[in-house]
């Protein structure tokens, strides 16, 4: 069963290093990020659809329960601006906040946005594996765009894993792009089954701790300076 906990599939030449900075982080109590003290950092999501703002919403709560006191920043959607990078620039607004939870809907966003890294939420299902393809591809077309996966409503923890292996593996060979395996939310803890409680929560705690002991908040620049 551990090999269905492994939550990275790299390129087969970066693996082993990659992974071991990556292990490093992620058994850390307390990542060593530089730069990042007092600075709140930007995780931006790319939902699905609009019925996944929930995951954001509830995570952004978990992740202030646990200590790390966050907000959620929305862009204007569809795009309308000039691309600029904003992965630093969460603004005054969200001074006093560990990190900021960004959602938004659309590839379009991403790139104009000039995100460098994105948390995916993809539908535990066939057609969702290959919409989530499909934005992979998009999405790093212009730029590498470091990817972390979130499996939203499988029955289980081994339908999770079967579909997130079937988009690693596909990413990896035909994309050459790795993908970060964040977790899983299961049907059971699905909005339309009830309201948030304990079971929810302790699954998006997870996915909360993953994202921060990995500094997967972090941009491109700032990994390269912590390997």
């Amino acid at each position: 069963m551990t090999t269905h906990l492994s939550p990275v599939w790299q390129r087969k030449a970066a693996s082993s290093d990659r992974l071991a900075r990556i292990s490093a982080r992620f058994l850390s109590d307390i990542p060593e990020t530089p730069g990042s003290e007092g600075t709140c950092q930007t995780i931006p999501f790319l939902l699905d659809n609009a019925g996944q703002s929930w995951v954001t919403h509830d995570l952004c709560q978990v992740l202030s329960q646990r200590g790390h006191k966050s907000m959620l920043c929305h862009l204007d959607e569809p795009w309308t601006g000039e691309p600029r990078d904003l992965s630093s620039e969460p603004g005054a607004r969200t001074k006093g906040n560990r990190y900021c939870l960004v959602p938004v809907t659309s590839v379009e966003t991403v790139r104009a946005a000039r995100f460098d890294h994105i948390v995916l939420l993809v539908p535990a299902s066939l057609e969702g594996v290959r919409a989530a393809y499909r934005r992979i591809k998009l999405l790093n077309e212009e730029q590498p765009v470091e990817t972390g996966i979130v499996i939203v409503g499988p029955r289980d923890q081994h339908a999770a894993w079967r579909y997130f292996r079937k988009l690693a593996v596909a990413s990896l060979r035909y994309l050459d792009v790795p993908l970060l395996n964040l977790g899983f939310l299961p049907e059971q803890v699905m909005p339309q089954h009830g309201p948030v409680n304990h079971h929810r929560k302790n699954f998006l705690a997870r996915i909360s701790e993953r994202l921060v002991r990995i500094g997967f908040y972090l941009t491109a620049s700032d990994r390269s300076a912590t390997g």
